[in-house]
Parts: structure tokens; C-alpha cells; sequence
């Protein structure tokens, strides 16, 4: 069953869809968004009988994109695909069943093969001269059309799962088989399902390792037609319990090694799968195999940045017992409030990174400042309000990627207010990112329920050294609204405070912690 995730200001909605899905602001429509960037009669969405989703815009006044294109026609939508109507978005998903819950892999032999093929020979188009008649011409367009029409799709992708869902829903329309799976690699070389696609929802799929073994030994793509009445397979129980009558298997590999496996199965004919087929697949295969490789390469890489940055952050932490892990907790704060405000995750990655290297710039305060047992003479604190400014200074030494380009102002406006009286270039309002205004609300909480060895102090109040109790806290911040904190970032903050205590309330001793649960179940939170 396929599912639209509806994203709006409001919040999130899961919503079935059925053979006809008509969308709009107008109530007659079965998916009725009240959004006024919604047109009243704004698309429609049909689901075939094999699951496949299509969309058609309704000459709505804003248009409909997917994955950032507007559409004209009827256009098939996949698994993660992005729908955009005005501000509303979509999100395509497909069964919520897990595929380990539904390919199960078995230790059965299972002999030979019928039909076989290299991964190196499947672009072997013939010559002109060798062309004999319109079919064989026909073979050929077929499998170009095919592999470059996913080419272009599979490189406008970066997400591995969304790349295996798109290339199991162009393949079916081609080729109808029953079940679909594709396998990758893990590290130590064993295949785990990573994508599933069936026309029999309540079946299990049973993969023979055998099959398994054979094409990840023999990196070679095989056929396997008639299974049940072909003597070699008698003893072939997996596959016989199904009742596979056609089977084709091909590996996903670059440069001789083997990042994964494709195999279909198909359980109507006995002849499902030929040889031309094989090719496509193979082809499909193979450009999978590129993408896959580049993408494992870029999180690789993502992985080294990610600890670079979070060991960094920690030692600049580390030079204060009592803030050790601050920047951490601040991140995780940030990151629960962004996903409470509906943040694209590609934003939520930019905060990351920009919450992790805030404090940074602590690094050029002296030692006889940032470790300051008391309170911080009007000179002191001038010298400790030039941290956001050293921040940006060093970020900005830093090579970032395009799409991390904001993390240097964004890391250093932690102190900026709404009112525009904070520090270090004063900003106001929407002057402040809103990732550094979710940052400000998460940098005071963790301040006001840590313990210091200076007094907290708002506002020239001077308060106590220990972790203050999360009612002060709150009261602290919602007063804020307006002149230092953001309204919406707030509220946000507030709807999460339940998964924030629950987050740390195990990690810092905590004397209030009593207080503190009493305080959220007389506030309706827990």
C-alpha cells in the first residue's frame, strides 16, 4: 500500500492512497489540504493495479513539481519522491513493512543455471551490417531508451534507498515479475535486502543462497526458466515452496567487485525472462553499481567529516570539566526542535555541523577567563562576548562544501537576539538564521540545567551555580519570546521538552529531577 506524508506548517500527515486521489483546497477532493498556496482543484494521483503511482497537475495557479521539476502530463512518482504543491509538500512512501521482514534468504542448493551473462558484455550493440530486420533494432533502442532513461534519474538521486526503490519500479514496467529484491554487500560481504518490491503483498520472499553464492563466485548475471519442472532443481526447496517458475539474477559490481545483486522473480510464466532481458538488467545493474559506489564513497567521507568535526567540537568542551559535552547536548537539542519545525533534513545537517563548532571560538579566550571560578567582571565578559566573532573567523578558514556554506554565520549568531541587541554584528528578526535562532533556545537550556562554577545570571539576576529547576527554566525562556528568542522556535521547543529531558535526564546528575517530572505531568507531557 502506498502512502503520502503530508507536510505542512501545521505538522505531518500520513495518508493511504487509494486508486483515484484527487488533491486540492476544495472540500470534494478525497486529500483536502487547507493551504492557501494550494489551488482548490490543484492534482491528481492514480494508482494502477500493480501499485505504480502517477500524478497529473490540474492547471493549478502554483504548479506541481516533483523533486523540484514542474511537471506537464501525466508523470509516474516513486518511492521518495518529493512532491511540492506552493508550500505544501508530499512524500511518496511505499509498504511499511521492513524488507527483513520480507526476504528471507535459505541454505539450499540449487545447481546450475540455463542462461548466463557477463556484466562486461551487456552494451554489446550490434553493427549496422549485422542489423537483419526491425526486431533486432527494436532490442537494441529498447535497452538504450531503458538504461539511459534510469541513468538520468539515478543520477538526479543521492539517497542508496530511494536509487534501489526507483530502479525496482522502472524495472517492473518493462518487465511485470512477482517479487524484486536487491541486495547490497555489507562489510563483510554478506548480501542484506536493502529494497523490495512485490505484487504479492502477504508472501514471504525465500532467496536460496546457493543462487546467492553462485553470482556473487561467478560475477555473472543468470536465468533460470521452468525452475519446478527442470530436474536439476528437485531438490531446490526454496524456490519450489514459492513455486518460482522463472528467476533472474544479476550482480551489481565495479571494477570486479561485487557491491550488491538484483534478482527478480516471476511466478505466472514458466518462460517469464529471456536473454534481452538479462541485458537490460545487467545494464540497469551496472549503472546502479556506479551510482552505489559513489554514494558508499560519499559517506565514507561524510563519516571522517562528521567525526572530525564532533572531535574537534569535544576538545574545544574539554578545556572546561563543566562544559564537556555541551556542544553535543546542544546539537541534539537543536536537532529535536528543527524535526518538531519540519526542517528538510538537508538544513538539519547544516545546523548540525554549525551547533557542533559554536563555542569554537572559546579557544581565543584566555584560560584565566573560561575557567573562572565566579562571576565575570564587565571586562571579563567583554573579553568572553568576542567568542561567536572568533568562531566565524575561524570557520571561515575551514573548506566547506557548497551546501555547508552558511555554517560559519550561522555557528557564530548563537547570541544574537530578535530585538536586535545581541551580539556580535546585532542582527534582528529574520536578520538572524533560523537555524541560529533554534541554536540560542538549545544553548540556554543546557546552560540553565547544567552545573557551572560561575552563578547563572539573566538579565543581571544572579541565580544559582547548580542545575535549575525546569520550570525556572521554561519560564525563563518563553518570557524571552520576542525580544531574545524566536516565537515559533519556542513553541516548537516547548511541544519537544518531553524527548529532551528524556534524552539527558539520564546523561547529567540532576537534583531537580523529581521537580522536573513532576513539572511535565502537571503540564500534560508525559
Amino acid at each position: 500500500m502506498a502512502i503520502i506524508t503530508i507536510i505542512t506548517t501545521s505538522g505531518r500527515q500520513k495518508v493511504d492512497l487509494q486508486e483515484q486521489n484527487p488533491i486540492g483546497r476544495h472540500s470534494g477532493n478525497r486529500i483536502q489540504i487547507q493551504d492557501p498556496s494550494v489551488s482548490k482543484n490543484h492534482c491528481h494521483i492514480t494508482m494502477d493495479s500493480n501499485n505504480m503511482c502517477f500524478i497529473e497537475d490540474r492547471l493549478s495557479t502554483n504548479g506541481t513539481f516533483v523533486n523540484n521539476r514542474r511537471i506537464k502530463g501525466k508523470t509516474a512518482i516513486y518511492t521518495g519522491d518529493e512532491i511540492r504543491l506552493g508550500n505544501v509538500i508530499l512524500i511518496l512512501e511505499g509498504d511499511d513493512k521492513e524488507v527483513s521482514q520480507m526476504v528471507e534468504i535459505g541454505d539450499v542448493d540449487e545447481g546450475l543455471f540455463s542462461s548466463t551473462m557477463s556484466p562486461q558484455n551487456e552494451m554489446r550493440f550490434q553493427p549496422e551490417d549485422r542489423i537483419e530486420n526491425e526486431k533486432d533494432l527494436r532490442a537494441d533502442y529498447e535497452k538504450l531508451r531503458v538504461t539511459y532513461e534510469l541513468q538520468n534519474e539515478m543520477n538526479l538521486e543521492r539517497d542508496i534507498g530511494k536509487t534501489l526503490d526507483r530502479i525496482l519500479a522502472r524495472t517492473f514496467e518493462f518487465l511485470e515479475y512477482d517479487h524484486g529484491v536487491i541486495l547490497l554487500a555489507d562489510k563483510e560481504g554478506i548480501m542484506v535486502p536493502h529494497s523490495y518490491k512485490t505484487r504479492r503483498k502477504d508472501e514471504k520472499l525465500r532467496i536460496s543462497s546457493t543462487l546467492i553464492r553462485y553470482v556473487q563466485e561467478e560475477k555473472t548475471g543468470v536465468i533460470s526458466t521452468d525452475v519446478p519442472s527442470d530436474h536439476r532443481f528437485n531438490i531446490s526447496e526454496s524456490i519450489m515452496l514459492e513455486g518460482v517458475k522463472s528467476t533472474i539474477a544479476v550482480p551489481i559490481m565495479i571494477d570486479e567487485e561485487i557491491l550488491g545483486m538484483m534478482i527478480l522473480y516471476s511466478l505466472e510464466m514458466t518462460n517469464a525472462f529471456t536473454i534481452k532481458d538479462l541485458g537490460l538488467i545487467t545494464a540497469i545493474a551496472n549503472q546502479a553499481a556506479r551510482i552505489i559506489k559513489n554514494a558508499l564513497l560519499h559517506e565514507e567521507l561524510r563519516l571522517s567529516f562528521d567525526s572530525s568535526i564532533r572531535t574537534l567540537s569535544a576538545t574545544v568542551d574539554a578545556r572546561h570539566p563543566l562544559t564537556a559535552g555541551h556542544s553535543e547536548r546542544v546539537t541534539e537539542i537543536s536537532i529535536l526542535i528543527a524535526r518538531k519545525m519540519n526542517l528538510p533534513e538537508s538544513e538539519i545537517r547544516v545546523l548540525k555541523f554549525a551547533t557542533l563548532m559554536h563555542d569554537i571560538g572559546k579557544i581565543a579566550v584566555p584560560d584565566e577567563i573560561l575557567l573562572k571560578n565566579g562571576r565575570f567582571t564587565s571586562e571579563e565578559k567583554a573579553l568572553m562576548d568576542i567568542h561567536p566573532l572568533k568562531t566565524r573567523e575561524i570557520l571561515e578558514n575551514f573548506y566547506f562544501p557548497l551546501v555547508f556554506e552558511q555554517v560559519p554565520l550561522i555557528a557564530s549568531s548563537h547570541h544574537e537576539k530578535m530585538d536586535g541587541t545581541g551580539y556580535p554584528l546585532g542582527l534582528k528578526g529574520e536578520e538572524i538564521p533560523l537555524a541560529s535562532r533554534i541554536m540560542a533556545v538549545a544553548d540556554i537550556f543546557d546552560a540553565l540545567t547544567a552545573k557551572r562554577d560561575y552563578p547563572k545570571y539573566i538579565d543581571n539576576k544572579t541565580m544559582s551555580f547548580e542545575p535549575l529547576p525546569l520550570s525556572t527554566v521554561v519560564s525563563i525562556i518563553t518570557k524571552g519570546v520576542g525580544e531574545r528568542f524566536d516565537e515559533n522556535v519556542v513553541q516548537a521547543f516547548l511541544d519537544c521538552l518531553p524527548e529532551i529531558v528524556a534524552c539527558f535526564k539520564g546523561i547529567m546528575a540532576n537534583p531537580n529531577l523529581e521537580e522536573d517530572l513532576r513539572y511535565l505531568g502537571g503540564n500534560g507531557a508525559v
